[in-house]
């Protein structure tokens, strides 16, 4: 592909935004539409924690563990302020069926060279004074984890693909896309038409959008399901700091629910996420919100006097199998698919990856797994 090629990318979200950053790197054509403002779905709602840490199978940990380490080059790309923020994450057990599984689990990643290791009580004290770990069988800390903040990677991506020259188009969602038969059974997208009735022209379609990548494909008639995960998380007014070492707290999972995570921003705020097995507290009421930051003061008292900033709510990008779909299609191979639940985990790598199937023409092995045609065949 040549730097002439048109590449129109549908969603700026954080992986919408990486893909066109890593592309306007090498001086590619790039439009950039959202049917909204950018960054603005499950991006800002995203708990935004870097791990590879609860990814099975094996060959999703190891993409998202290239993709961990891929991080800190990434951010230094971008040359700008990004929160990320190293430091790991803790998380121990209430009971001795939880301390097995969570040590039994910290076994494996070790086995899968994940510098995960066990704390005592004292030693986790002393990682953490200010965090009640009570009741405590065993807890355990990988220190190569952390968080960024996800507005200010968009910005930043964003940013750089305007002075590279691409158009930005935001608040105006896409009504159609031309497809066109070619030979052999397959198609080409041709064109996207946007609400606003403006069509741009494209050699290369990504699509991007999160959630609604689903709708979108389809007008291409690619069927690409997902499940409905509804996903909120909950912003502080700004807060002296919680935490002395790590960046990332999870509350014990064999305790009665909700299950909480908590990380802190460069400014003192602190973002919850919260929810149960079946799904986040905060994405229906204001008094989810406020329940949530009361939970987690028990383990945390410096959170009681915390006030609720802003509740951030979306739909998760989440293929039927959970797994990511990245990667051109065999029916429309110039559409290009890049839907995942651990998008900012992913990020870095997605946006490199994409770019060199795209204009390189390659088709990366380590991706092969997250095909579209996985669903099909």
């Amino acid at each position: 592909m040549n730097s002439s090629s048109r590449i129109v990318i549908v969603g700026a979200g954080i992986i919408g935004s990486t893909i066109a950053f890593q592309l306007t790197r090498r001086h590619s054509n790039v439009t950039v539409i959202d049917g909204a403002a950018p960054g603005s779905g499950a991006t800002l709602a995203s708990y935004a924690w870097i791990n590879s840490r609860d990814k099975e199978p094996r060959h999703y940990h190891d993409l998202n563990r290239r993709s961990l380490d891929m991080w800190s080059r990434f951010a230094r790309d971008l040359d700008a302020d990004v929160g990320l923020r190293w430091g790991g994450e803790i998380r121990w057990a209430a009971t001795e069926s939880g301390a097995r599984e969570l040590l039994d689990h910290a076994e494996r990643l070790r086995s899968w060279s994940y510098p995960i290791f066990e704390l005592g009580r004292h030693e986790a004290r002393a990682l953490e004074p200010g965090i009640v770990m009570e009741p405590f069988e065993a807890a355990v800390y990988c220190g190569i984890e952390g968080h960024v903040d996800t507005q200010k990677v968009v910005k930043a991506c964003l940013n750089h693909v305007q002075r590279a020259g691409a158009e930005l188009i935001t608040n105006d969602p896409v009504a159609s896309i031309d497809v066109q038969p070619e030979s052999g059974g397959k198609a080409a997208a041709n064109s996207v038409t946007l609400a606003s009735g403006r069509r741009l022209d494209c050699d290369v379609l990504v699509l991007a959008a999160g959630y609604e990548t689903t709708q979108l494909a389809a007008l291409a008639g690619i069927e690409l399901s997902q499940q409905k995960s509804p996903g909120a998380t909950i912003v502080t007014e700004p807060l002296s700091p919680i935490f002395r070492n790590v960046v990332c707290m999870h509350t014990p999972r064999d305790l009665p629910e909700p299950l909480m995570n908590v990380r802190q921003f460069a400014d003192g705020s602190v973002m919850i996420h919260g929810g149960t097995h079946n799904g986040s507290l905060g994405d229906t009421s204001d008094d989810d919100a406020e329940k949530l930051v009361s939970e987690i003061a028990r383990f945390i008292p410096s959170l009681a006097d915390a006030r609720v900033r802003q509740i951030r709510r979306g739909m998760r990008p989440m293929p039927e199998d959970g797994q990511p779909v990245i990667g051109f299609t065999e029916s429309v191979p110039n559409l290009y698919l890049a839907l995942m639940h651990s998008g900012v985990t992913l990020s870095a790598l997605t946006g490199e990856f994409a770019t060199i199937e795209i204009l390189d023409e390659a088709r990366i092995d380590l991706l092969e797994p997250y095909r579209v045609e996985r669903f099909t065949h």
